[in-house]
Protein backbone atom coordinates (compact mmCIF):
# COMPACT_ATOMS: atom_id res chain seq x y z
CA UNK A 1 0.00 0.00 0.00
CA UNK A 2 1.27 3.27 -0.94
CA UNK A 3 1.17 5.61 2.23
CA UNK A 4 0.10 9.37 0.81
CA UNK A 5 -0.27 12.21 2.81
CA UNK A 6 -1.41 15.65 1.02
CA UNK A 7 -1.94 18.81 3.70
CA UNK A 8 -2.28 22.40 1.74
CA UNK A 9 -2.54 25.69 3.26
CA UNK A 10 -3.99 28.49 1.68
CA UNK A 11 -3.67 31.47 2.42
CA UNK A 12 -6.23 34.16 1.07
CA UNK A 13 -4.56 37.30 2.59
CA UNK A 14 -7.53 39.58 1.25
CA UNK A 15 -10.48 37.53 3.67
CA UNK A 16 -7.58 36.95 6.10
CA UNK A 17 -8.77 33.05 6.36
CA UNK A 18 -6.56 30.00 6.82
CA UNK A 19 -8.10 26.36 5.80
CA UNK A 20 -6.53 23.19 6.88
CA UNK A 21 -7.35 20.09 5.63
CA UNK A 22 -5.97 16.06 6.11
CA UNK A 23 -6.24 13.00 3.99
CA UNK A 24 -6.26 9.67 4.24
CA UNK A 25 -3.43 7.35 2.76
CA UNK A 26 -5.04 6.97 -0.28
CA UNK A 27 -6.13 10.49 -0.75
CA UNK A 28 -9.50 9.55 0.30
CA UNK A 29 -10.41 12.95 3.06
CA UNK A 30 -11.03 10.71 6.32
CA UNK A 31 -10.87 14.08 8.71
CA UNK A 32 -10.68 17.42 8.15
CA UNK A 33 -11.11 20.62 10.45
CA UNK A 34 -11.73 24.44 10.13
CA UNK A 35 -9.29 26.94 11.37
CA UNK A 36 -10.41 30.26 10.77
CA UNK A 37 -8.27 32.83 12.03
CA UNK A 38 -8.73 36.15 10.90
CA UNK A 39 -6.28 38.93 10.41
CA UNK A 40 -5.61 42.41 9.48
CA UNK A 41 -3.77 43.01 5.96
CA UNK A 42 -0.39 44.02 7.34
CA UNK A 43 -0.95 40.61 9.56
CA UNK A 44 -1.26 42.82 12.73
CA UNK A 45 -3.85 41.02 15.13
CA UNK A 46 -6.95 42.30 15.00
CA UNK A 47 -9.22 44.39 17.20
CA UNK A 48 -11.22 42.21 19.49
CA UNK A 49 -14.69 41.23 18.64
CA UNK A 50 -17.45 42.44 20.83
CA UNK A 51 -18.65 39.89 23.74
CA UNK A 52 -20.58 37.20 22.31
CA UNK A 53 -23.00 34.38 24.91
CA UNK A 54 -21.18 31.17 24.48
CA UNK A 55 -23.94 29.63 23.15
CA UNK A 56 -22.64 28.56 19.45
CA UNK A 57 -19.87 25.80 18.84
CA UNK A 58 -18.05 24.69 15.59
CA UNK A 59 -18.16 21.64 14.17
CA UNK A 60 -16.42 19.29 11.12
CA UNK A 61 -17.80 16.00 10.13
CA UNK A 62 -15.41 13.76 7.99
CA UNK A 63 -16.29 10.92 5.74
CA UNK A 64 -14.66 7.77 4.31
CA UNK A 65 -15.63 4.30 3.14
CA UNK A 66 -15.23 2.77 6.29
CA UNK A 67 -15.06 5.04 9.13
CA UNK A 68 -16.53 8.58 9.69
CA UNK A 69 -15.32 11.41 11.92
CA UNK A 70 -16.61 14.36 13.37
CA UNK A 71 -15.26 16.47 15.91
CA UNK A 72 -17.45 19.64 17.43
CA UNK A 73 -16.13 22.40 19.87
CA UNK A 74 -17.62 25.70 21.30
CA UNK A 75 -17.50 28.60 19.11
CA UNK A 76 -16.94 31.10 21.67
CA UNK A 77 -14.43 30.60 24.62
CA UNK A 78 -12.61 32.16 27.40
CA UNK A 79 -9.29 33.54 28.04
CA UNK A 80 -8.02 30.92 31.05
CA UNK A 81 -11.32 29.36 31.50
CA UNK A 82 -11.47 25.40 31.00
CA UNK A 83 -13.56 24.24 28.12
CA UNK A 84 -14.25 20.25 26.20
CA UNK A 85 -14.45 19.84 22.59
CA UNK A 86 -15.83 16.20 21.66
CA UNK A 87 -14.65 14.03 18.97
CA UNK A 88 -16.93 10.97 17.56
CA UNK A 89 -16.06 8.64 15.10
CA UNK A 90 -18.20 5.84 13.99
CA UNK A 91 -17.35 2.62 12.18
CA UNK A 92 -19.32 2.46 8.64
CA UNK A 93 -18.13 -1.12 8.60
CA UNK A 94 -17.05 -3.62 11.15
CA UNK A 95 -13.12 -2.08 10.75
CA UNK A 96 -9.67 -2.95 13.72
CA UNK A 97 -6.84 -1.22 14.40
CA UNK A 98 -8.99 2.35 14.84
CA UNK A 99 -6.46 5.13 15.49
CA UNK A 100 -7.77 8.82 15.93
CA UNK A 101 -4.71 11.52 16.09
CA UNK A 102 -5.65 14.92 17.35
CA UNK A 103 -3.23 18.28 18.15
CA UNK A 104 -3.33 20.25 20.89
CA UNK A 105 -4.00 23.97 19.04
CA UNK A 106 -1.45 26.63 19.42
CA UNK A 107 -2.29 29.33 22.45
CA UNK A 108 -3.77 26.28 24.85
CA UNK A 109 -2.87 23.97 27.06
CA UNK A 110 -4.21 19.91 27.32
CA UNK A 111 -6.14 19.62 30.67
CA UNK A 112 -7.46 16.25 29.96
CA UNK A 113 -9.59 13.51 28.15
CA UNK A 114 -11.87 10.58 28.37
CA UNK A 115 -10.96 7.97 27.54
CA UNK A 116 -7.32 9.16 28.29
CA UNK A 117 -5.16 9.92 25.87
CA UNK A 118 -1.76 8.63 24.89
CA UNK A 119 0.03 11.98 25.00
CA UNK A 120 3.31 13.32 23.09
CA UNK A 121 4.23 17.11 22.64
CA UNK A 122 1.06 18.50 21.26
CA UNK A 123 -0.05 15.23 19.67
CA UNK A 124 -2.97 13.41 21.57
CA UNK A 125 -3.59 9.70 20.14
CA UNK A 126 -6.64 6.84 20.92
CA UNK A 127 -6.71 3.57 19.77
CA UNK A 128 -9.48 1.10 19.93
CA UNK A 129 -8.84 -2.43 18.58
CA UNK A 130 -12.15 -3.36 17.01
CA UNK A 131 -15.17 -1.34 16.29
CA UNK A 132 -18.64 -2.98 14.40
CA UNK A 133 -20.40 -1.33 11.75
CA UNK A 134 -22.68 1.07 13.23
CA UNK A 135 -20.94 1.20 16.40
CA UNK A 136 -19.56 4.91 17.96
CA UNK A 137 -17.14 5.91 19.83
CA UNK A 138 -17.09 9.35 22.17
CA UNK A 139 -13.90 11.08 22.96
CA UNK A 140 -14.13 14.42 25.53
CA UNK A 141 -10.92 16.55 25.69
CA UNK A 142 -10.84 19.28 27.61
CA UNK A 143 -8.11 22.60 26.92
CA UNK A 144 -7.15 25.63 28.51
CA UNK A 145 -6.44 28.73 26.10
CA UNK A 146 -3.76 31.08 27.20
CA UNK A 147 -4.10 33.84 24.60
CA UNK A 148 -6.94 35.73 22.81
CA UNK A 149 -7.62 34.89 19.16
CA UNK A 150 -8.97 31.58 17.36
CA UNK A 151 -7.38 28.53 17.94
CA UNK A 152 -8.39 25.52 16.49
CA UNK A 153 -6.84 21.78 15.55
CA UNK A 154 -7.28 19.14 12.88
CA UNK A 155 -7.89 15.17 14.07
CA UNK A 156 -7.45 12.52 11.79
CA UNK A 157 -8.58 9.21 11.77
CA UNK A 158 -7.39 5.71 10.89
CA UNK A 159 -8.91 2.11 10.39
CA UNK A 160 -8.17 -1.26 8.90
CA UNK A 161 -11.27 -2.74 6.99
CA UNK A 162 -12.68 -5.92 8.53
CA UNK A 163 -13.96 -9.05 7.70
CA UNK A 164 -16.02 -11.17 9.70
CA UNK A 165 -17.10 -14.89 9.85
CA UNK A 166 -19.00 -16.45 12.76
CA UNK A 167 -20.25 -20.04 13.33
CA UNK A 168 -21.75 -21.10 16.11
CA UNK A 169 -20.36 -24.33 17.81
CA UNK A 170 -23.30 -26.28 19.37
CA UNK A 171 -23.48 -29.56 21.39
CA UNK A 172 -26.42 -32.42 20.78
CA UNK A 173 -28.03 -33.97 23.74
CA UNK A 174 -30.33 -36.71 24.44
CA UNK A 175 -33.14 -36.78 27.31
CA UNK A 176 -35.60 -39.02 28.12
CA UNK A 177 -38.92 -39.01 30.17
CA UNK A 178 -41.09 -42.00 30.46
CA UNK A 179 -44.48 -41.74 33.07
CA UNK A 180 -47.31 -44.34 33.64
CA UNK A 181 -49.88 -45.43 36.36
CA UNK A 182 -48.61 -46.33 39.74
CA UNK A 183 -51.03 -49.56 39.95
CA UNK A 184 -53.19 -51.29 37.02
CA UNK A 185 -55.37 -54.46 37.63
CA UNK A 186 -54.05 -57.82 35.76
CA UNK A 187 -55.11 -57.56 31.78
CA UNK A 188 -55.69 -53.92 32.31
CA UNK A 189 -54.11 -51.42 29.23
CA UNK A 190 -51.80 -49.65 30.75
CA UNK A 191 -51.26 -46.43 29.20
CA UNK A 192 -47.05 -45.42 29.22
CA UNK A 193 -45.72 -42.35 28.11
CA UNK A 194 -41.97 -41.30 26.51
CA UNK A 195 -40.84 -38.09 26.13
CA UNK A 196 -37.10 -37.93 24.43
CA UNK A 197 -36.27 -34.24 23.98
CA UNK A 198 -32.81 -32.51 22.81
CA UNK A 199 -31.52 -30.06 25.61
CA UNK A 200 -28.57 -29.71 23.83
CA UNK A 201 -27.26 -27.13 21.36
CA UNK A 202 -27.49 -29.06 17.84
CA UNK A 203 -29.31 -31.41 15.75
CA UNK A 204 -29.37 -35.20 17.84
CA UNK A 205 -29.03 -37.22 14.49
CA UNK A 206 -31.22 -40.52 13.86
CA UNK A 207 -32.82 -41.31 17.39
CA UNK A 208 -33.67 -44.23 18.29
CA UNK A 209 -36.20 -44.77 21.33
CA UNK A 210 -36.64 -48.65 22.66
CA UNK A 211 -39.20 -49.36 25.09
CA UNK A 212 -37.77 -52.64 26.91
CA UNK A 213 -41.01 -54.73 27.98
CA UNK A 214 -40.32 -56.74 31.15
CA UNK A 215 -41.91 -60.04 32.42
CA UNK A 216 -44.71 -59.47 33.86
CA UNK A 217 -46.14 -56.61 31.27
CA UNK A 218 -47.07 -57.83 27.62
CA UNK A 219 -47.34 -55.50 24.89
CA UNK A 220 -49.71 -56.42 21.72
CA UNK A 221 -46.87 -57.51 19.27
CA UNK A 222 -45.41 -59.71 21.55
CA UNK A 223 -42.26 -58.54 21.14
CA UNK A 224 -39.82 -57.72 24.26
CA UNK A 225 -38.48 -54.55 22.83
CA UNK A 226 -40.65 -51.74 20.87
CA UNK A 227 -38.41 -49.81 18.78
CA UNK A 228 -39.38 -46.03 17.49
CA UNK A 229 -37.79 -44.38 14.81
CA UNK A 230 -37.72 -40.82 15.81
CA UNK A 231 -35.43 -39.69 13.21
CA UNK A 232 -33.62 -36.27 13.74
CA UNK A 233 -34.26 -33.88 16.80
CA UNK A 234 -33.62 -30.24 16.92
CA UNK A 235 -32.09 -28.36 19.83
CA UNK A 236 -35.07 -27.84 22.20
CA UNK A 237 -37.39 -30.05 21.09
CA UNK A 238 -39.06 -33.14 21.78
CA UNK A 239 -41.36 -35.85 20.81
CA UNK A 240 -44.06 -37.72 23.04
CA UNK A 241 -44.36 -41.78 22.29
CA UNK A 242 -47.05 -43.48 24.06
CA UNK A 243 -46.71 -47.25 24.38
CA UNK A 244 -49.77 -49.63 25.74
CA UNK A 245 -48.74 -52.53 27.76
CA UNK A 246 -50.79 -55.00 29.68
CA UNK A 247 -50.42 -56.46 33.14
CA UNK A 248 -49.63 -60.26 33.06
CA UNK A 249 -48.62 -61.19 36.77
CA UNK A 250 -48.92 -59.89 39.78
CA UNK A 251 -46.47 -57.30 41.24
CA UNK A 252 -44.13 -54.38 40.90
CA UNK A 253 -42.82 -54.50 37.27
CA UNK A 254 -40.21 -51.62 35.93
CA UNK A 255 -40.66 -50.59 32.70
CA UNK A 256 -37.09 -48.90 31.30
CA UNK A 257 -36.81 -47.22 27.59
CA UNK A 258 -33.91 -46.05 26.18
CA UNK A 259 -32.87 -43.30 23.74
CA UNK A 260 -29.77 -43.00 21.32
CA UNK A 261 -28.51 -41.26 18.66
CA UNK A 262 -25.93 -41.45 15.77
CA UNK A 263 -24.24 -38.55 17.91
CA UNK A 264 -25.18 -38.72 21.32
CA UNK A 265 -24.77 -41.64 23.92
CA UNK A 266 -27.51 -43.94 25.55
CA UNK A 267 -29.95 -42.27 28.10
CA UNK A 268 -32.26 -43.95 29.93
CA UNK A 269 -35.99 -43.74 31.63
CA UNK A 270 -38.28 -46.23 33.33
CA UNK A 271 -41.85 -46.23 35.16
CA UNK A 272 -42.65 -48.40 37.60
CA UNK A 273 -45.99 -49.99 37.71
CA UNK A 274 -47.13 -51.88 40.15
CA UNK A 275 -49.82 -55.11 38.81
CA UNK A 276 -52.74 -55.78 41.31
CA UNK A 277 -55.01 -58.77 41.28
CA UNK A 278 -58.62 -58.58 41.98
CA UNK A 279 -60.49 -61.61 43.79
CA UNK A 280 -63.03 -62.75 45.57
CA UNK A 281 -64.17 -65.57 47.64
CA UNK A 282 -66.88 -67.42 49.46
CA UNK A 283 -67.38 -69.78 52.05
CA UNK A 284 -70.66 -71.26 53.13
CA UNK A 285 -70.99 -73.54 56.18
CA UNK A 286 -73.82 -74.86 58.05
CA UNK A 287 -75.53 -77.39 59.76
CA UNK A 288 -74.53 -80.96 58.20
CA UNK A 289 -77.46 -82.63 59.94
CA UNK A 290 -80.28 -82.15 60.85
CA UNK A 291 -84.30 -83.46 62.14
CA UNK A 292 -87.48 -82.79 59.89
CA UNK A 293 -89.02 -79.61 61.43
CA UNK A 294 -86.08 -78.03 63.00
CA UNK A 295 -83.91 -75.12 62.41
CA UNK A 296 -80.38 -75.05 60.08
CA UNK A 297 -78.17 -72.52 60.47
CA UNK A 298 -76.05 -71.35 58.05
CA UNK A 299 -72.90 -68.65 57.75
CA UNK A 300 -71.70 -67.09 54.54
CA UNK A 301 -68.67 -65.42 54.69
CA UNK A 302 -67.33 -63.20 51.73
CA UNK A 303 -63.63 -62.45 51.12
CA UNK A 304 -61.98 -59.86 48.94
CA UNK A 305 -58.94 -62.16 48.44
CA UNK A 306 -57.23 -59.44 45.90
CA UNK A 307 -55.21 -55.96 45.96
CA UNK A 308 -58.07 -53.70 45.10
CA UNK A 309 -61.37 -52.10 46.51
CA UNK A 310 -64.74 -54.21 45.07
CA UNK A 311 -67.84 -52.38 44.39
CA UNK A 312 -71.37 -52.98 44.69
CA UNK A 313 -71.09 -56.54 46.03
CA UNK A 314 -74.26 -59.14 45.99
CA UNK A 315 -74.11 -61.56 48.42
CA UNK A 316 -77.30 -63.93 47.04
CA UNK A 317 -78.52 -67.56 48.92
CA UNK A 318 -80.55 -69.62 46.99
CA UNK A 319 -82.50 -72.17 49.67
CA UNK A 320 -83.79 -75.55 48.25
CA UNK A 321 -87.27 -76.03 47.01
CA UNK A 322 -87.45 -78.43 49.44
CA UNK A 323 -86.37 -75.90 52.20
CA UNK A 324 -87.87 -72.76 53.93
CA UNK A 325 -85.91 -69.49 55.10
CA UNK A 326 -86.61 -69.19 58.69
CA UNK A 327 -84.07 -66.26 58.68
CA UNK A 328 -81.58 -64.17 56.89
CA UNK A 329 -80.25 -61.19 59.54
CA UNK A 330 -79.71 -58.14 56.87
CA UNK A 331 -80.92 -59.59 53.73
CA UNK A 332 -83.51 -58.71 51.24
CA UNK A 333 -86.07 -62.12 51.38
CA UNK A 334 -87.88 -62.88 48.68
CA UNK A 335 -89.57 -66.31 48.20
CA UNK A 336 -87.01 -68.38 48.89
CA UNK A 337 -84.07 -66.09 47.99
CA UNK A 338 -82.14 -64.11 49.99
CA UNK A 339 -80.05 -60.90 49.10
CA UNK A 340 -76.96 -59.34 50.71
CA UNK A 341 -75.62 -56.05 48.92
CA UNK A 342 -71.94 -54.43 50.30
CA UNK A 343 -71.30 -51.35 48.95
CA UNK A 344 -67.28 -51.56 49.24
CA UNK A 345 -65.42 -54.25 50.18
CA UNK A 346 -61.93 -53.25 50.58
CA UNK A 347 -58.60 -55.38 50.03
CA UNK A 348 -58.29 -58.10 52.38
CA UNK A 349 -61.87 -57.30 54.48
CA UNK A 350 -64.61 -59.47 55.14
CA UNK A 351 -67.68 -59.79 55.86
CA UNK A 352 -70.53 -62.27 56.84
CA UNK A 353 -74.14 -63.42 56.83
CA UNK A 354 -76.12 -65.65 58.38
CA UNK A 355 -79.73 -67.62 57.47
CA UNK A 356 -81.61 -70.18 59.19
CA UNK A 357 -83.42 -72.77 56.86
CA UNK A 358 -86.30 -75.50 57.58
CA UNK A 359 -87.50 -78.76 55.70
CA UNK A 360 -90.67 -80.98 55.56
CA UNK A 361 -88.76 -83.37 53.29
CA UNK A 362 -86.49 -85.61 54.59
CA UNK A 363 -83.26 -86.33 52.74
CA UNK A 364 -79.88 -84.15 51.73
CA UNK A 365 -81.00 -80.78 50.59
CA UNK A 366 -77.77 -78.20 49.19
CA UNK A 367 -78.01 -74.59 49.98
CA UNK A 368 -76.49 -73.02 47.39
CA UNK A 369 -75.35 -69.08 47.23
CA UNK A 370 -73.14 -66.59 44.97
CA UNK A 371 -71.07 -63.04 45.06
CA UNK A 372 -70.75 -60.93 42.18
CA UNK A 373 -69.55 -57.54 42.09
CA UNK A 374 -69.03 -54.51 39.69
CA UNK A 375 -65.61 -55.44 38.54
CA UNK A 376 -66.88 -58.56 37.45
CA UNK A 377 -65.64 -60.94 39.94
CA UNK A 378 -67.48 -63.73 41.54
CA UNK A 379 -67.83 -67.10 43.26
CA UNK A 380 -69.68 -69.66 44.77
CA UNK A 381 -70.21 -71.76 47.50
CA UNK A 382 -72.89 -74.47 48.86
CA UNK A 383 -73.40 -76.02 51.66
CA UNK A 384 -76.10 -79.34 51.95
CA UNK A 385 -77.38 -80.80 55.19
CA UNK A 386 -78.56 -84.46 55.39
CA UNK A 387 -82.53 -83.50 56.80
CA UNK A 388 -83.63 -86.51 58.43
CA UNK A 389 -87.23 -87.68 60.10
CA UNK A 390 -88.01 -88.87 63.86
CA UNK A 391 -88.49 -92.82 63.67
CA UNK A 392 -91.46 -93.91 65.72
CA UNK A 393 -91.98 -97.30 65.78
CA UNK A 394 -95.89 -99.13 66.81
CA UNK A 395 -96.09 -102.88 67.54
CA UNK A 396 -99.72 -104.40 67.90
CA UNK A 397 -99.56 -108.20 68.97
CA UNK A 398 -103.43 -109.86 68.54
CA UNK A 399 -104.15 -113.50 69.13
CA UNK A 400 -106.76 -115.41 67.87
CA UNK A 401 -109.27 -116.80 69.03
CA UNK A 402 -108.69 -115.96 72.90
CA UNK A 403 -109.12 -118.01 75.09
CA UNK A 404 -108.60 -121.77 73.73
CA UNK A 405 -109.35 -125.35 74.77
CA UNK A 406 -106.27 -127.26 75.86
CA UNK A 407 -104.87 -128.97 72.98
CA UNK A 408 -106.20 -126.12 70.32
CA UNK A 409 -104.90 -123.68 68.58
CA UNK A 410 -104.55 -119.98 68.26
CA UNK A 411 -102.77 -116.90 65.93
CA UNK A 412 -100.73 -114.13 67.19
CA UNK A 413 -100.68 -111.55 64.40
CA UNK A 414 -97.29 -109.36 65.14
CA UNK A 415 -97.44 -105.93 63.34
CA UNK A 416 -95.13 -103.30 63.07
CA UNK A 417 -96.07 -99.54 61.97
CA UNK A 418 -93.70 -96.85 61.32
CA UNK A 419 -95.79 -93.82 62.46
CA UNK A 420 -92.67 -91.75 62.06
CA UNK A 421 -91.29 -89.69 59.46
CA UNK A 422 -88.03 -91.11 59.39
CA UNK A 423 -87.03 -95.32 57.68
CA UNK A 424 -86.93 -97.54 61.31
CA UNK A 425 -83.86 -99.65 60.66
CA UNK A 426 -83.10 -103.15 61.19
CA UNK A 427 -85.74 -104.42 63.28
CA UNK A 428 -85.51 -107.68 65.15
CA UNK A 429 -88.34 -109.14 66.83
CA UNK A 430 -88.57 -112.13 69.02
CA UNK A 431 -91.22 -113.84 71.21
CA UNK A 432 -91.20 -115.68 74.19
CA UNK A 433 -93.74 -118.48 75.62
CA UNK A 434 -94.85 -119.62 79.25
CA UNK A 435 -95.29 -123.07 79.76
CA UNK A 436 -98.96 -123.32 79.35
CA UNK A 437 -98.79 -122.44 75.48
CA UNK A 438 -96.46 -123.81 72.92
CA UNK A 439 -95.73 -122.11 69.49
CA UNK A 440 -95.95 -124.66 66.98
CA UNK A 441 -95.31 -122.65 63.63
CA UNK A 442 -94.44 -119.71 61.75
CA UNK A 443 -93.66 -119.19 58.18
CA UNK A 444 -91.12 -116.14 58.98
CA UNK A 445 -89.14 -117.34 61.95
CA UNK A 446 -87.56 -120.01 63.85
CA UNK A 447 -88.82 -121.67 66.48
CA UNK A 448 -86.81 -122.77 69.35
CA UNK A 449 -88.25 -124.63 71.70
CA UNK A 450 -90.34 -122.03 73.90
CA UNK A 451 -88.66 -118.80 71.17
CA UNK A 452 -89.10 -117.55 68.05
CA UNK A 453 -86.96 -115.55 66.42
CA UNK A 454 -88.49 -113.58 63.59
CA UNK A 455 -86.42 -112.18 60.52
CA UNK A 456 -84.93 -109.00 60.94
CA UNK A 457 -87.02 -106.12 58.44
CA UNK A 458 -83.69 -104.14 57.49
CA UNK A 459 -86.18 -100.87 56.84
CA UNK A 460 -88.99 -99.84 56.69
CA UNK A 461 -89.72 -96.78 55.59
CA UNK A 462 -92.33 -94.25 56.95
CA UNK A 463 -95.66 -94.76 57.01
CA UNK A 464 -95.04 -98.33 56.36
CA UNK A 465 -95.89 -101.82 58.23
CA UNK A 466 -94.84 -105.28 57.67
CA UNK A 467 -96.63 -108.03 60.05
CA UNK A 468 -95.66 -111.35 61.32
CA UNK A 469 -97.82 -114.77 61.82
CA UNK A 470 -97.46 -117.32 64.65
CA UNK A 471 -98.97 -120.35 65.31
CA UNK A 472 -99.41 -121.53 69.24
CA UNK A 473 -101.60 -124.58 70.93
CA UNK A 474 -102.69 -124.70 74.38
CA UNK A 475 -100.45 -126.97 76.94
CA UNK A 476 -102.67 -126.67 80.14
CA UNK A 477 -104.80 -124.34 81.97
CA UNK A 478 -103.80 -121.00 82.86
CA UNK A 479 -104.18 -117.13 82.25
CA UNK A 480 -100.86 -116.73 80.32
CA UNK A 481 -98.89 -113.87 78.97
CA UNK A 482 -96.39 -114.02 75.62
CA UNK A 483 -93.98 -111.98 75.79
CA UNK A 484 -92.74 -110.07 72.39
CA UNK A 485 -89.68 -107.94 72.54
CA UNK A 486 -88.24 -105.37 69.63
CA UNK A 487 -85.22 -103.68 69.09
CA UNK A 488 -84.43 -101.18 66.03
CA UNK A 489 -81.13 -99.22 65.45
CA UNK A 490 -82.47 -95.77 66.27
CA UNK A 491 -83.57 -97.22 70.05
CA UNK A 492 -81.89 -96.96 73.08
CA UNK A 493 -83.91 -99.69 74.79
CA UNK A 494 -85.80 -102.80 73.28
CA UNK A 495 -89.75 -102.31 73.11
CA UNK A 496 -91.74 -105.14 74.65
CA UNK A 497 -95.19 -105.79 74.61
CA UNK A 498 -97.11 -108.63 76.35
CA UNK A 499 -100.00 -110.37 74.74
CA UNK A 500 -102.70 -112.29 77.46
CA UNK A 501 -104.00 -115.38 76.20
CA UNK A 502 -106.26 -117.73 78.47
CA UNK A 503 -105.81 -121.41 77.98
CA UNK A 504 -109.21 -123.56 79.72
Amino acid sequence: MIMKKTVWLATMLALGLTLCVKADDDGVNVGQSIDLVRRNPAGAPAPAPAPRAQTSSSSTDSRSGNVRLTKQMPAELTLGQEFMYQLRVQANENVSDVVVRDVVPEGATYVRSEPAAEVSGKDLTWKFSEMDAGQAKDIRVWLRPDREGRIGSCATVFALSRACAFGVVGKPGLAIKKTGPETAVLGQDIPYTITVSNPGSAVAKAVVVTDNVPDGLSHVSGQSAVTFNVGDLPPGQSRTLPIVLKGTKRGKHCNGATAVASNVSKVSAEACTTILVPGINLVKEGTKEQFLGKSADYTLTVSNTGDTKLTNVTVTDTAPVATRILNAAGATVVGNQATWRIAELGAGEKKSFTMSLTSATAGSHCNLASVVSTEGQSARAEACTLWRGVGAILVEVVDDPDPILVGSTTTYTIRITNQGSADLVNINTAAAFPAQIAPVATAQGTITGQNVKFQTVPRLGSKQSVEFRLTARGVSVGDTRVKFTFTEDSLTSPIVEEESTRVF
